[in-house]
């Protein structure tokens, strides 16, 4: 197993609970009954000055062979590791969200296993779930690649106490789903009673001068059609369809590879979600119908 954190150097959530799991493991609080676990700093010297890249971000890297930026090198250090080790069958990269203080699970739309496998590692009841062409260069994508199953976790906001505990609960889940830990007295969570799904439609793509035009948007701002949500030097964005605004950026830098993403839409409850939960990878299909 493969766990991640600081894939984007201001998130420090995610790293602050593999410490802590380390150190559970080295004064024997935790036995491994299996396998092996491989903890990852994602984006090390990001991580030291607290920002999100130093000159791109290393989550849409992955699919560039560059060694001459920091995120280039590292991307092809962590690619290296995923070619040398041919024996890891899940990763789990660990983020959070710099608008809002919410818990969202990241997934691609191209393997319906990824959707079975996160309902069965998480209560979280909000889904975000992206063609790989709306986010190119993903860790997870770069896993998928090599046969490891992946799964992002947006633990909450960057800076929420909360967000290491969401980190840490996940962690640990993602072991005793694999059998490399046992559940010991780990509270059982509640079953959501209905998943909010959004599907990508595309990325919001900054240019310079790029701001927001709405006041507070946030995940689950909804736009008409032709309504203009955003701003740069070079004109405005407008919602191509009725649709949704998904994780925007509190900052964007005209550098920035998205600005966040516009989604439609979908809620199971009740008959609806019990068939999806039961329902096995092969036999899952999941369809967004805009709302």
């Amino acid at each position: 197993m493969v766990i991640v954190g600081g894939t984007h150097g201001n998130e420090p959530g995610g790293v602050k609970a593999i410490v802590e799991l380390h150190r559970a493991f080295g004064c024997g609080d935790i036995a491994l009954n299996q396998g092996k676990i491989s903890f990852l700093l994602g984006n090390p010297n990001a991580y030291e000055k607290d920002v999100r890249y130093i000159d791109h971000d290393l989550n849409r890297h992955f699919n560039k062979r560059d060694a001459s930026t920091v995120e280039g090198r590292r991307a092809l250090e962590i690619s290296s590791f995923l070619d040398d080790n041919d024996d890891i069958e899940a990763l789990l990269d660990l983020h959070s969200v710099s608008i809002g203080d919410f818990k969202l699970l990241v997934y691609t739309k191209d393997d319906t296993d990824k959707i079975e496998f996160a309902m069965k590692l998480s209560a979280i009841p909000l889904h975000f779930v992206f063609h790989p062409e709306h986010m190119p260069g993903t860790l997870i994508e770069a896993a998928s690649a090599h046969g490891i199953r992946g799964l992002i976790v947006e633990c909450g906001n960057h800076y929420a106490t909360q967000a290491a505990e969401t980190a840490r609960l996940h962690i640990y889940k993602f072991l005793i789903h694999h059998h490399l830990i046992d559940e010991g007295n780990m509270t059982q969570e509640t079953t959501p009673t209905s998943i909010t799904f959004y599907e990508s439609i595309q990325a919001i793509k900054p240019q310079a001068g790029f701001r927001f035009s709405i006041k507070d948007i946030k995940t689950g701002t909804k736009l008409s059609k032709g309504q203009k949500f955003a701003a740069d030097d070079h004109g405005d964005h407008v919602a191509p369809q009725d649709c949704y605004v998904v994780v925007p950026s509190r900052v964007v830098k005209a550098t920035d590879a998205d600005a966040g993403f516009l989604g439609r839409r979908t809620v199971l409850a009740g008959s609806d979600l019990q068939h999806l939960m039961r329902s096995s990878g092969e036999d899952l299909e999941m369809t967004f119908p805009d709302e």
